[in-house]
């Protein structure tokens, strides 16, 4: 901006007067700032047109951003998708290979097979086909051979003795088994003795149920079924009520329930076993029923019993295995039936056993009753035993010369006293013929017998042991003793003191 001065204006009065050069001064001021006041508009102006280039620049980079950003996403999506297809293809191509070396492996067996065919089978191709047609049949064989020698002193008897108990289990699966026992005795080396005491199947169920059917060993208390076993039995003989005048018969042809469960700790277990079976039958040989007859050991289907007998037993174990108490066994059976056309037979007993390191005890109580036929007198019995064993490895035993302290060792000292008491003895059914099992003593056979056991065994290893047993009967007077000898009617005399009697067994055993 310029300025122009007035020329009517004189130059006096410029010169001689202040006002106007004041004047002057503040035209030129106000121009100078006139001046400055348009080039900071024009600075104004490019700073605002800087700024919104700005603001153009950042929406556009704000554009391209979010383009960059949305085809990423898409590139991550694509690539999923691709490692996805790529898992598939891998697993379809395993699946391809694992698929055609089975077919080569089965081409190549077809192709065996063919061959064999051809060829015929052989001794081992027969062997292994029958053994896959058979599956898990399985067949073990267990049992004992016992060979001994017997003296007694009151039957003027010495003689040898063996006696082999086969036992076979056919194992047909899983859940399904057959056992057969057999015994064979031999008395005095001349004539034996077969019998089958035991034929079942037996139906594992499940973990709780089986079911056993055929002629099996009485599982009333603990005797028949667990301690008969010649190597199992501590004794050579049996307990008087089990033996020669058993008063509970000692096999049963029916179907029994069985099973157990664990109540506690570990070792706290109760099972218990229940059976249907043909009864009891007493011998059919004598004229007339009479008290004091002998049980039948025959169980078979032509028993005339009318009716059924039906048996329970419960075993209860108290202890848990931790507890070192021992292990402690406590039972308790039942056993009632009919027999001859309806006649009630009933019995019951309680027995225990108790483990506890070296030593071993166990007995037993047991009655019984049976319903004579034309209204006579109830045909009652009792029986009992008690035992114990100790094993000398327990001792604190001093080195001994020749190494015997070795020998000692196996040593188990045994003592057991049984008696039985009844009404009545039939002389026709007395036998004082030896056997394993069996002295021959005649003490034995009174109404009121006793016997004191003394035995040694020498355990060689747990299935064989050498036994030696040393018997003292002490019958008491009492009783009737009836003899038929061939008559109609049975004579009866009553039993009075009768002498006492000692024998000595020993034999050696080998359970396989």
């Amino acid at each position: 901006m310029s300025f122009t001065m007035n020329s009517g204006f004189s130059t006096k009065r410029r010169r001689g007067t202040p006002g106007a050069f004041i004047l002057a001064l503040l035209v030129l001021a106000f121009g100078a700032i006139a001046a400055a006041d348009d080039s900071g508009v024009e600075r104004v102006d490019k700073i605002e047109q800087q700024l919104n280039q700005i603001k153009t620049d950042e929406s556009a980079e704000q554009s391209r951003v979010q383009r960059d950003e949305r085809a990423i996403r898409q590139l991550e999506q694509q690539l999923q998708q691709l490692e996805s297809q790529h898992a598939t293809l891998v697993r379809q191509a395993n699946t391809l290979g694992i698929t055609s070396d089975k077919l080569k492996v089965e081409a190549a067996q077809l192709q065996d097979s063919q061959k064999q065919l051809a060829a015929g089978p052989g001794d081992e191709q027969f062997g292994s086909a029958m053994s896959r047609y058979l599956g898990s049949h399985q067949f073990t064989w267990n049992g004992s051979v016992s060979g001994g020698f017997i003296y007694d002193r009151g039957n003027n008897t010495n003689t040898f003795a063996l006696a082999f108990q086969p036992l076979v289990i056919y194992r047909l699966n899983d859940w399904i088994s057959f056992e057969g026992e057999m015994d064979g005795l031999l008395p005095q080396g001349s004539s034996a003795q077969f019998a089958l005491p035991v034929a079942m199947f037996q139906l594992f169920l499940n973990d709780y149920l089986q079911v056993n059917a055929g002629l099996f060993d009485q599982p009333f208390g603990d005797w028949y079924e667990v301690q008969s076993a010649s190597w199992v039995n501590r004794f050579v003989t049996a307990p008087l009520l089990y033996g020669a005048e058993a008063i509970v018969p000692p096999t049963e042809l029916g179907l029994q329930l069985r099973g157990g469960l664990q109540w506690g700790s570990l070792g706290q277990d109760v099972d218990y076993t229940t059976w249907v079976a043909n009864g009891p039958g007493f011998d059919s040989a004598l004229p007339h029923p009479v008290a004091g007859q002998t049980l039948n050991p025959v169980n078979n289907i032509q028993i005339n019993t009318n009716g059924k007998a039906f048996g329970t037993r419960i075993r209860f174990y108290p202890f848990p295995l931790d507890s070192n108490l021992g292990r402690l066994e406590l039972g308790a059976s039942t056993y009632d039936g009919k027999w001859l056309n309806g006649h009630w037979f009933n019995s019951w007993g309680i027995d225990y056993a108790y483990l506890n390191g070296n030593l071993q005890t166990r007995g037993e109580y047991v009655q019984t009753y049976r319903q004579m036929p034309g209204g006579g007198a109830q045909d009652k019995r009792q029986g009992w035993y008690i035992q114990f064993g100790y094993f000398l490895q327990g001792l604190p035993l001093p080195r001994l010369p020749f190494g015997l302290d070795r020998y000692i060792e196996n040593l188990e000292p045994l003592i057991r006293y049984s008696g039985v008491n009844q009404r009545a003895l039939v002389a026709d059914e007395i036998s004082t013929v030896p056997g394993i099992g069996f002295s021959g003593s005649p003490s034995i056979f009174s109404p009121h017998a006793r016997q004191v056991a003394l035995g040694i065994d020498y355990w060689i290893e747990p299935s064989i042991v050498w036994q030696t047993e040393f018997d003292i009967e002490l019958p008491r007077a009492g009783g009737t003793l009836f003899s038929f000898n061939g008559a109609s009617t049975a004579t009866a005399s009553p039993i009075r003191a009768t002498p006492n009697d000692h024998a000595i067994l020993t034999q050696f055993v080998i359970g396989f």
